[in-house]
């Protein structure tokens, strides 16, 4: 119990910390795979 004392996790905000954290993760992974798709006619034709 003392390392979740230790944590933070009595912040008024923890649960508004941990929400922008997931989305921004989120986000990232999305941008992310949105890139490599938008990329992936270029780097196909450059194998060849």
């Amino acid at each position: 119990m003392d390392i979740l004392l230790h944590s933070g996790l009595e912040h008024p905000n923890t649960l508004w910390i941990a929400i922008a954290a997931v989305l921004s993760f989120a986000l990232g992974a999305a941008s992310i795979t949105y890139g490599r798709r938008l990329t992936a006619p270029f780097r196909d034709s450059t194998e060849e």
